[in-house]
């Protein structure tokens, strides 16, 4: 019989037995839900355009390169080609993200006031998307940049010439408690930017 020669390595086995570590996980995304919804509820109460535009939408998966997360989309503004994202992204084991997504009409019609922040951008540590692929949303070198270690004229061809753009911010899982403050901190200033 196949299955008789897999074997649990003992890690493994004592996860197995343990049903605690799937319950404080559940627990620990049911949280995480919270958290982003509470977000979503305080910028929701801005007079922002953006918050106008489309309902929030808050998901969550088990595998995003494996791993658990849960994303808020506000505002979610999809028209074939023509994108408008602001997403606030929990990501197992590795991160917080703020990202604006734009492509189509969006990008175009902001793409000169994205290009005239460049200095801000830099100066708030944020990144610039590079990957071709704009559902990637690690935060690996060949997915993002750090706006300040490219040169302004770089930034402008990578606003030029990629199909979408994409600026994030990201902060460790240990800044959980701060993690509403930045994430609306961050959706303001996105918001600002493209409003």
């Amino acid at each position: 019989m196949q299955g008789s020669k897999i074997r649990l390595s003992l890690s493994e086995a004592a996860l197995f037995n343990n049903a605690g570590v799937i319950l404080t996980k559940n627990s620990i995304l049911q949280k995480t839900v919270a958290l982003l919804a509470g977000v979503q509820e305080q910028l929701s109460q801005t007079d922002n355009r953006l918050t106008l535009a489309t309902s929030p939408k808050i998901s969550k998966g088990e595998n995003y390169r494996g791993l658990p997360y849960v994303v808020l989309d506000y505002p979610r503004i999809a028209n074939g080609e023509n994108l408008l994202f602001i997403r606030s992204m929990f990501w197992w084991g590795h991160f917080f993200s703020c990202t604006l997504q734009l492509a189509g009409t969006y990008k175009e019609a902001n793409r000169e006031r994205l290009a005239a922040a460049y200095e801000s951008l830099a100066a708030r540590d944020l990144y610039i998307g590079i990957h071709e692929d704009p559902w990637q949303h690690h935060f690996e070198e060949s997915n993002y940049k750090k706006i300040a270690a490219v040169s302004k004229a770089g930034f402008l061809l990578q606003l030029q010439q990629q199909p979408h753009i994409k600026i994030a911010a990201r902060w460790p899982l240990s800044q959980w408690d701060a993690a509403a403050n930045l994430l609306v901190d961050t959706w303001l200033y996105f918001a600002d930017l493209v409003s």
